[in-house]
């Protein structure tokens, strides 16, 4: 039994071909309406072949062949190539493919593209609610929500351009750097994604024109050695035993604040005079969580220093742990502007101290090595180029450093002849 076929002369199949070639086979087989059987070709370049029979359907499949031209030698020769199928549809879509031009792919299926709100939303939700640390969850989701779902948050993430970020970036320049850093690193993120999943072809939030036009000047992080021995001096002030034993820590320990409300008093060797740092504690809302440190580094032994002792005083509420048992968000709040209300600390924050911690060691000779295990930095880079800071201090003693240079020695006057 004969399979129905288009019949086409060679002029109208190549014709056909070119078609589908440009607009696709469906576009180029509704342009045709010659629809006779295939016993009634007499084209001559066309051809059908028993090689290949099938059932399908108590029907017989018969395999076409076509002599296609497809372009011409510089005398004028035609360039033929035979095609294949079983149907017109197959010899078209074929035959388009020969005669498509190099790099010429048909359009894929057009979808609509998310907004950037719902997208963003979502990969927060999907790819970061367990992979991160609950403070590092929440810091993404401030930005989004704070940044970047106001400036883009109705906008297809198509629509997203490397010109609308630097936009952005330039509006915010009154922040920090750090922080037009975060915002560019998160929008980065998202956008990583919509290129994973076909919808932009590139990632425009990493592009090399990209700059941080933060105007905000970087605030002094160390203190001086004068601020840090007035502080001291005021510590016995303090109204309150938990203020006491909390800024004596900042200062003798270096110790980021997570890991000072974290320090139980079995980590304390009075024997031995060492501190073990094991543990950190965090908040999400008002309500601790006890967890990891920031870093495996973090996981250090330090030296306890003689005059922190004094301060580490035991009460009521600090059985278990050194600075306070079932400690919250808002009581730290509140511990610190009380500290500061009773006592000048220059503007420090918690975490200032610890960049004073390190000014001071290195200052007293300590190896960076020692510091930085003291210190818990995953690498050296970060505690020298961060958290090390030179001062007049510094700058005085290389002064008198330099004093000693270039001095003139005993050394033989005669010139080489």
């Amino acid at each position: 039994m004969n399979t129905p076929m288009i019949q086409l002369s060679q002029d109208e199949l190549q014709r056909m071909l070119c078609v589908a070639a440009k607009e696709g086979a469906q576009t180029a087989l509704g342009a045709s309406d010659a629809f006779v059987n295939l016993d009634n070709c007499t084209n001559n370049q066309s051809e059908s072949s028993d090689i290949s029979k099938e059932e399908n359907n108590d029907m017989s499949r018969t395999r076409i062949r076509h002599n296609l031209v497809i372009g011409h030698e510089p005398d004028g020769k035609p360039i033929t190539r035979w095609i294949n199928g079983y149907t017109m549809q197959e010899i078209i879509e074929n035959g388009a493919a020969l005669l498509r031009p190099a790099g010429v792919q048909e359009a894929p299926e057009t979808r609509n593209a998310p907004e950037f709100r719902q997208y963003a939303t979502s990969w927060l939700s999907l790819y970061k609610t367990h992979t991160v640390r609950h403070t590092t969850y929440s810091e993404y989701a401030s930005i989004l929500q704070k940044h970047l779902i106001p400036a883009f948050g109705d906008l297809p993430v198509t629509e997203i351009t490397t010109d609308k970020i630097q936009q952005l970036l330039n509006e915010k320049r009154e922040y920090a750097s750090k922080t037009l850093h975060e915002i560019q690193m998160v929008l980065g993120m998202v956008l990583e994604g919509a290129v994973e999943d076909g919808l932009i072809p590139r990632n425009p939030a990493k592009s090399k024109r990209l700059r941080n036009p933060s105007t905000k000047k970087k605030e002094r992080l160390a203190l001086t050695e004068e601020q840090v021995a007035d502080i001291l001096n005021h510590l016995p002030t303090l109204k309150q035993k938990r203020d006491q034993r909390y800024l004596a820590l900042l200062i003798y320990t270096g110790m980021r604040r997570e890991e000072v409300l974290a320090l139980r008093w079995e980590d304390v060797d009075l024997e031995n005079g060492l501190l073990h740092v094991r543990r950190a504690i965090t908040f999400k809302g008002n309500l601790p969580v006890i967890g990891e440190t920031k870093t495996q580094k973090g996981k250090r032994t330090i030296p306890l220093h003689p005059d922190l002792l004094q301060w580490l005083t035991h009460e009521e509420n600090n059985v278990e742990y050194v600075m306070q048992d079932n400690v919250t968000s808002s009581t730290m709040k509140r511990t610190w502007e009380r500290i500061k209300s009773e006592i000048n600390v220059y503007g420090a924050t918690p975490h200032c101290f610890r960049h004073t911690f390190t000014t001071v060691c290195r200052r007293s000779g300590m190896d960076e090595k020692t510091m930085q295990v003291i210190g818990g930095w995953s690498d050296i880079a970060t505690m020298r180029n961060v958290y090390t800071h030179v001062q007049q201090t510094d700058l005085k003693r290389a002064g008198q450093l330099m004093g000693g240079m270039f001095q003139a020695r005993n050394l033989p006057c005669e010139l080489p002849t």
